[in-house]
């Protein structure tokens, strides 16, 4: 037993320093725009009255010009909607193109389908009514979308920052989606990507057809889009920017962070695929493995001395990723943080694994039998 843990340290740690070496370097592209680009952002919204400013704040904001605009209420149940309105009718002058229409349907992906009937533009390109989004995210995707072979373009999401552990929790907790993101894209096996930061060509998408078979499921519009795009066009169709960083508002609550994992979390099952199913089961399987290893402390100097090793190696080594990752986008954080989230995590993220097969949850007033 005692040899296992050891063994499992070393390994864990050489994974995770390896790991970060596919997280590359942020690269400055040459922000152009060519005369004959057209597009349409699509935000579905559903009960984001707090949110809906800060992104209209940062759409009128965009560089690129002249777009189209379309929101998709996805019954909402709050003054969403009039928000919109008001902020609209102060922007009249803007080269950018408004539409709100209702959702025909329930969902994210009726509402993507809603909107796309609508849009005008050659290039979709996606986002969530609680981002902000950066100026030159449009002229960044369709840089890379120019390449004839890429079908489809995706960037990170990472939390605003805040004074709470609960805030930092967030941000670092966000990096190691991103890491594995970016390394599934690497590896040429694209697992997951966020529909708040996403493009491709409307063409291609009425091509593929990406809900055609999963149109009960109202969430994993993103997942599903990557999935058919790659079986489709192959994994070098599909391109992760790193450096295109959408921001999102944080979770207030630790009941709204678990219900989100969940919920993005128990999509696997519909995926079918191997590949989905073995990422989504092995993190819960090392978590397991720290968790399990509290019995060290029981197999006298030798187990202790072990255990010690395992939980600072999970800690420095996780510390020293992450942070590189953060630091990337002039994030920081105090060594503290990233301890108390290392030995946090385990239990976080078995707690999620365990909700996703058994667990309910709720989502902006809909309840796990119908978003699933």
């Amino acid at each position: 037993m005692v040899t296992f843990y050891l063994l499992f340290a070393i390994v864990y740690g050489l994974l995770i320093l390896r790991l970060s070496k596919v997280w590359r370097p942020v690269s400055l592209l040459a922000y152009t725009q060519e005369s004959n680009e057209s597009v349409t952002i699509i935000v579905p919204f559903r009960n984001e009255e707090q949110n809906l400013k800060l992104l209209f704040d940062s759409i009128i904001k965009l560089s690129f010009r002249p777009f189209q605009v379309v929101f998709v209420n996805d019954d909402s149940q709050d003054q969403g909607q009039i928000i919109l309105e008001g902020l609209i009718d102060q922007n009249q002058d803007l080269d950018i193109q408004f539409e709100i229409l209702e959702n025909y349907g329930k969902g994210k992906k009726d509402a993507v389908n809603t909107a796309i009937k609508r849009a005008n533009g050659k290039f979709i390109l996606t986002t969530d009514a609680d981002c902000i989004l950066p100026p030159h995210w449009i002229e960044t995707m369709l840089n890379h979308l120019s390449k004839p072979i890429v079908r489809m373009t995706a960037g990170p999401v990472m939390t605003l920052g805040g004074k709470s552990f609960f805030d930092h929790f967030q941000q670092i907790e966000w990096t190691s989606i991103l890491l594995v993101t970016q390394a599934g894209f690497e590896l040429g096996n694209p697992i997951m990507c966020s529909a708040a930061n996403m493009a491709y060509e409307k063409t291609t998408f009425d091509e593929i057809k990406p809900y055609r078979d999963n149109s009960r499921h109202l969430s994993g519009d993103d997942e599903f889009l990557l999935k058919k795009m790659v079986s489709t066009y192959g994994a070098d169709a599909v391109v992760y920017i790193p450096h295109n960083l959408v921001w999102t508002k944080p979770q207030i609550s630790w009941r709204d962070l678990f219900s989100q994992r969940i919920r993005w979390i128990s999509k696997w099952r519909f995926h079918k695929s191997f590949n989905h199913a073995f990422f989504t089961l092995i993190p819960m399987i090392i978590q397991l493995i720290f968790i399990s290893s509290f019995v060290l402390v029981f197999q006298g100097k030798t187990g202790i001395i072990v255990f010690l090793i395992l939980w600072i190696t999970k800690c420095l080594v996780e510390g020293k990723v992450l942070s590189k990752v953060l630091h990337s986008f002039n994030i920081k954080h105090e060594a503290l943080m990233y301890f108390l989230t290392s030995i946090l995590h385990p239990v976080y993220v078995f707690s999620i694994g365990i909700g996703s097969l058994f667990g309910k949850f709720e989502w902006k007033g809909r309840s796990s039998s119908h978003l699933l």
